[in-house]
């Protein structure tokens, strides 16, 4: 027996819903870690040099590892986002693809704003509010990758 082709359709964006999934859950660990480390972490004064550097400052902030985990998360979610908005071109909704797109971009605006915290010296405060409101973007957009692959 054959299936219909609405539920090979449907199968065609299990792994589009999947990875969609996932980055939820990531993004809700990750704004869960940031608020961690915003709250609790002890920042070091100065300026951050090169990469070494601001692992070395990341991992004096505390508390714990968090903080770097929290860099290491945004990447994952980073590359998670770039996936899914690649299979979102595989599809034929319009409302998947700029929904991916935009949840893409949003994670883009988050990991600048943390980049450029970062190698302030930890003192741009307005690159941090950067990270929170760009994940508020990238949190809604994927559910509506979800919505619209429905």
């Amino acid at each position: 027996m054959q299936a219909s082709p609405e539920i090979r359709a449907r199968d065609a964006l299990r792994p589009l819903k999947l990875m969609t999934v996932a980055n939820i859950v990531l993004l809700s660990v990750q704004a869960w870690t940031g608020d961690v480390v915003n709250l609790f972490s002890s920042f070091p004064s100065g300026t951050v040099n090169g990469v070494g550097g601001a692992v070395q400052e990341l991992q004096s902030a505390g508390p714990g590892p968090l903080a770097i985990y929290h860099g290491v998360q945004g990447v994952v979610i980073l590359i998670l986002a770039i996936g899914i908005s690649a299979l979102a071109f595989g599809t034929k909704s319009r409302g998947v693809r700029i929904a991916s797109l935009l949840a893409l971009a949003s994670v883009v605006a988050a990991a600048i704003g943390g980049y450029y915290f970062v190698f302030s010296g930890f003192t741009s405060d307005g690159n941090s509010a950067q990270m929170g409101g760009s994940f508020i973007g990238a949190y809604a957009m994927n559910f509506l990758v979800l919505y619209y692959s429905k």
